[in-house]
């Protein structure tokens, strides 16, 4: 059986048909099984997945308290940003917690097309920099929500 063909999500409908057909070309069909690791902070960041269905779990160390659950992503949301970073390394380690479906960017392959179109790239990395944006304003709604009410100590 043959994977499934890569699917770019309505986030990106943004980009032009040329666009999204030379994306398609970095771009593959992944599952996680629960519990299977997607990346490993300090590891490179040489990838970046557009989720589908399933969830996945961002953790870290932190001394003194080991393992620790800083956010659960969902379908629709993009995941793995670390590589817009100077210094593209895992921030976090992710795990599957359902099974999850995504289509995985390889994003170091589609940097190096910066030099050959920089139309493409920039309108790509807009794209997903909107995703991002999105994800940061959920994030301040959760942060909101979770310390509304609270009195400073």
């Amino acid at each position: 059986m043959n994977p499934p063909e890569p699917v770019l999500p309505a986030a990106l409908a943004g980009l032009s048909e040329q666009h999204r057909t030379r994306l398609g070309n970095f771009a593959v069909a992944v599952r996680f099984a629960p519990g299977e690791p997607v990346f490993r902070e300090d590891e490179p960041a040489t990838r970046c997945w557009l989720l589908h269905t399933g969830s996945v779990v961002l953790s870290t160390v932190i001394p003194g308290r080991g393992t620790v659950v800083l956010e659960t992503v969902h379908g629709g949301d993009i995941l793995g940003c670390s590589w817009l970073a100077a210094c593209p390394r895992w921030q976090f380690t992710a795990h599957a917690a359902a099974v999850t479906e995504a289509t995985e960017l390889d994003v170091v392959a589609l940097q190096a097309t910066a030099a050959d179109d920089p139309a493409f790239t920039y309108a790509v990395t807009r794209a997903l920099s909107e995703m991002i944006v999105a994800r940061l304003h959920s994030t301040r709604a959760r942060l909101l929500d979770l310390y509304a009410g609270r009195s400073p100590e």
